[in-house]
């Protein structure tokens, strides 16, 4: 291809790591057991992670690290602790959802680069502008851009990389806008504990099916209109599955970006989609890259489920299950026990398998075998068995052997006519050198640099090396070696408690300033303020009305900005909110970061935050205010204890969401309902278009009290009478477990 992006792959430990790396990947991405998007999977302990980096830095291979939830008020001391820890891990970038943990990164920690996360949702260039002023290099795009919009997107030279998603699971909602999981039960999408509710059986007028559950992405067909952008980063989504899927996916892709015609390309697809058939993923599509899988991305008939079916559960009792098989099933391989219902079934590894009472290594089509099941496990008569994994190459020796991390000591050394000098730890070590003037090559700092840069001892290594030469010298290697060596020996006795530390240098600094922070002067009377649908006016006097964009601007009036715009639709939606100013206009609310670079204008706009744009934590209210924000919506899936302690801190006055019917999906995704939907524990919802977004809301009313110390509180009447009793949801955004 004439531009071939970077693989990017999936790891959710160690094992997938060595096994994306193998396969052809030139960068993973993976997460601590904290803070990353993916808390259901294994994920990586601190010293797991730092042996990975090393071995990946020492193979030529990138390592990136996902700390990209939403991270509340009470945490921030922990994520601090995180972000010091991975300043001396030395990964090559952080990926970031929260705009608090990413203002941390670039004013605390800047050796750490800073890449934007796909929950970011940011789809256009407006969204890229502010990213880039935010201290981001690379973006991942919103899931939901299309061909065309990434093509428009990258023909603009943005001032940031891209990097988009080329394969595996999609979520049926907009990236970093679903409450669906938190209003069913406190697992919040925004952090890391989804309990996928989209891939449900729902019940409407019209019949049973799963309305939300989307095929996976496959895009090997589109591969060379994609890498012609000029995108950074290709990715393969997949951090929930084993080593097996990133070892197939990755090699896939693999042949496919090395391909070096068009028709070398096409002579290979046979052999990459024979490799991806054993990922076992979802039906393929081209996901919302183009219009037509768009439309057909909801098979709503079709169970919402992943794998190759290889089989019926009979019976189940005494931690067994009795299985009538369709496809072979192999000891070693990784099975999920599908109820007909559609709600999430239990996932086994099988480890014993039965024949005719007989112990056996596999089960072929048109036997009946028995199969051991995890504990709590149930698999009712009737459950669809599925095959999500085989069976795969045992990485534990070579995980266990990854050589530890070095702790790094900066260097200074400098050549001159006496010799070499170096400056270490506040200490100084010289070398007292006869060397001969160059003829040719002589030593430069580039070379001088080079040759001390990455050594040192089993304890520590020398980095980064500042480098100086005064003089045209010729230095031997052999010279140059035995410098090295007597180096190394000085170092060794400096106490380790004498070496450096700037990670914690920065830590402790962050820590003061944290606990310095202020916040904003408290209200003398808190701001009641209502979005209305078009064409009503204010239920009652003293209250500030929200306009939605599509309303004629007034100047007594609030405007309320779109949180999705694509690329096409940023000229008309500039115009507007220029028109909202000449007219008078005031205040404006930005619903997504995009929003305060068309707002960069207009100086004297007052701007409010508001729901999808989160703001959890001070840093993040802090961040928006140097944006230009003036008041920040609370998140709303903050529980109360923590809303409390945001309002406590928060730099900016801060709103919170008191009423109304919060928009719990929204999709470019063509979904068969128009109208009630009901999942089969007695959850109704309504689902509406609106322009060229599907969205789900609540039947319910989401009332809340009060709470002291905001600003404003927003009661949102769109969808909602004002009348209509309500109900005060105190676990919504509660971790329950």
């Amino acid at each position: 291809m004439p531009h071939k992006p970077e693989l990017l792959a999936p790891a959710g430990n160690a094992s997938c790591a060595l096994a994306a790396y193998d396969s052809g990947a030139d960068a993973v991405y993976a997460g601590l057991k904290r803070f990353n998007a993916r808390e259901r999977t294994g994920n990586f302990t601190a010293d797991e992670m730092s042996r990975v980096i090393r071995y990946a830095h020492t193979h030529g291979k990138k390592f990136y690290v996902t700390l990209n939830t939403l991270v509340k008020e009470s945490e921030i001391p922990e994520a601090a602790d995180i972000l010091a820890e991975l300043d001396r891990m030395h990964p090559d970038a952080v990926i970031v959802q929260d705009l608090g943990i990413a203002a941390m990164i670039r004013d605390y920690f800047p050796r750490l680069t800073v890449h934007a996360s796909t929950q970011t949702g940011i789809h256009n260039t407006a969204g890229l502008a502010v990213a880039h002023d935010l201290g981001v290099t690379r973006v991942i795009l919103e899931r939901q851009t299309t061909l065309a919009e990434l093509e428009a997107i990258a023909a603009s030279k943005p001032p940031v990389e891209l990097e988009v998603f080329i394969h595996g699971a999609l979520c049926c909602c907009i990236s970093g806008t679903c409450l669906l999981s938190s209003w069913l039960g406190g697992w919040s999408g925004n952090r890391g504990k989804c309990k996928q509710p989209c891939r449900r059986r729902y019940h409407t007028d019209r019949g049973n099916g799963f309305y939300l559950s989307v095929q996976d992405l496959c895009t090997m067909e589109l591969l060379p209109r994609i890498a012609a952008t000029g995108v950074a980063s290709v990715k393969i989504e997949g951090r929930l599955r084993r080593s097996d899927y990133v070892e197939h996916a990755v090699s896939a892709y693999r042949m496919l970006l090395d391909a070096t015609s068009e028709e070398e390309f096409r002579s290979l697809l046979p052999a990459a989609r024979d490799r991806m058939a054993h990922t076992f993923g979802r039906k393929w599509s081209e996901g919302f890259y183009t219009a037509a899988s768009a439309k057909t991305l909801v098979k709503h008939d079709s169970l919402g489920a992943s794998g190759q079916l290889c089989g019926t559960v009979v019976s189940a009792s005494d931690g067994l299950a009795v299985v009538d098989v369709t496809k072979r099933i192999h000891l070693g391989d990784v099975l999920r026990i599908q109820p007909r219902s559609g709600d999430e079934g239990p996932a086994i590894s099988v480890t014993s398998l039965m024949v005719g009472g007989s112990r056996v290594n596999r089960a072929l089509q048109g036997e009946r075998c028995t199969l051991r099941l995890p504990p709590d496990a149930n698999a009712a008569p009737g459950s669809i068995v599925y095959k999500t994994g085989e069976s795969t190459a045992d990485y534990s020796r070579r995980v266990a052997a990854l050589p530890a991390p070095r702790p790094e000591i900066p260097l200074e050394v400098r050549l001159d006519a006496t010799g070499i000098a170096a400056t270490l730890c506040g200490r100084t070590f010289r070398k007292a050198l006869e060397l001969a003037p160059a003829t040719a090559h002589p030593a430069t700092a580039d070379s001088l640099a080079s040759a001390f840069e990455g050594e040192g001892s089993p304890e520590f290594v020398f980095s980064p090396v500042r480098a100086g030469v005064e003089g045209d010298f010729f230095l031997p290697a052999s010279v140059l070696k035995s410098v090295r060596r007597e180096l190394t020996a000085f170092a060794s006795e400096i106490p380790a408690s004498e070496r450096p530390d700037p990670a914690a240098d920065s830590l402790a600094r962050l820590k003061a300033d944290y606990a310095a922070l202020r916040r904003s002067p408290a209200p003398g009377r808190a701001d009641e303020r209502v979005i209305l649908p078009r064409g009503k006016r204010p239920p009652s006097q003293g209250m500030t009305v929200i306009r939605e964009l599509a309303d004629d601007p007034s100047p007594h009036e609030e405007l309320l900005l779109p949180f999705y715009i694509p690329e096409k639709t940023l000229p008309e939606i500039a115009a507007a909110i220029d028109r909202f100013a000449k007219k008078g206009g005031k205040i404006v609310r930005a619903t997504s970061i995009q929003h305060f670079a068309l707002l960069k204008p207009y100086p004297g706009l007052t701007i409010r935050t508001g729901f999808p744009l989160p703001c959890c934590n001070s840093f993040a209210a802090r961040e928006l205010a140097r944006l230009g924000a003036s008041c920040v919506q609370a998140w709303v899936e903050l529980e109360r204890a923590e809303l409390e302690a945001f309002v406590r801190k928060s730099p900016l006055p801060a709103e919170q969401f008191v009423f109304g019917r919060p928009v719990l999906l929204s999709t470019r995704a063509t979904i068969q309902v128009d109208g009630p939907m009901q999942d089969a524990r007695g959850n109704v919802f309504r689902v509406s278009r609106h322009g060229i977004l599907t969205q789900v809301a609540a039947d319910s009313v989401m009332g809340l009290p009060r709470l002291h110390g905001f600003a404003a509180y927003l009661t949102d009447l769109r969808d909602a009478r004002a009348d209509e009793p309500a109900t005060a949801l105190f676990n919504f955004g509660y971790e329950l477990k």
